[in-house]
């Protein structure tokens, strides 16, 4: 990936949910939960941000940024499940799962998680 494909996808959230990612090469902004995240996140967007992936803790603070863009294909929000266990879990991972099915046109998770069983087909 480019340099410029590297600044269009981010994952934003808790430094320690968020290593994993730059250690895969992945652009990652450290945020912590609280008021000022929307306006950092918003920040990425008008940077040029295509597909912005946040930790769910999140969620209540970039509520407002994802109904905004929902129905725009750019630039695409997407909570990332932290491992929940039970229904939390297996609800975070589906969204996850339909909403990369519908981005890239397939399944890529169909197999890859033991979470995935019973999810959104």
């Amino acid at each position: 990936m480019t340099d410029g494909g590297m600044q269009r996808l981010v994952v934003v959230g808790r430094e320690d949910t968020i290593i994993p990612f730059r250690a895969a090469g992945l652009r990652t902004v450290t945020l912590a939960p609280g008021p000022d995240a929307a306006a950092v996140v918003q920040k990425l967007i008008d940077e040029g941000c295509q597909v912005l992936f946040f930790t769910e803790d999140l969620v209540p603070y970039l509520a407002g940024l994802c109904d905004r863009y929902r129905s725009r294909p750019v630039p695409c929000l997407v909570p990332l499940p932290l491992g929940q266990t039970g229904s939390a879990g297996e609800q975070g991972w589906a969204h996850l799962r339909a909403v990369v099915r519908r981005a890239v046109g397939a399944d890529v998770f169909k197999t890859h998680s033991p979470a995935m069983k019973g999810a959104v087909q």
